[in-house]
């Protein structure tokens, strides 16, 4: 777990690995290769999309099945 003289656990980064409470999946991952991004393998419902590089959750196409958060390697996806 992250934790440094300035984080505020406010789980804005992923860093700390805090859970925070969202009404909407949360991801903005620029770490994994698009064609190689577990995440986007394991969607089904085709809700995880690359923008401009960044791999995202579309929000209205996501179930909430977090079958991406299992996959993920930085545990960085909030649902």
């Amino acid at each position: 777990m992250f934790k440094s003289g300035n984080c505020t656990e406010c789980t804005t980064c992923g860093s700390c690995q805090q859970t925070p409470t969202v009404d909407t999946p949360t991801l903005f991952c620029m770490n994994c290769q698009p064609s190689e991004a577990p995440c986007l393998l394991a969607c089904k419902e085709n809700a995880i999309e690359v923008l401009g590089g960044a791999i995202t959750i579309n929000s209205d196409k996501c179930t909430l099945c977090r079958d991406c958060v299992e996959v993920c390697p930085l545990n960085i996806i909030k649902i």
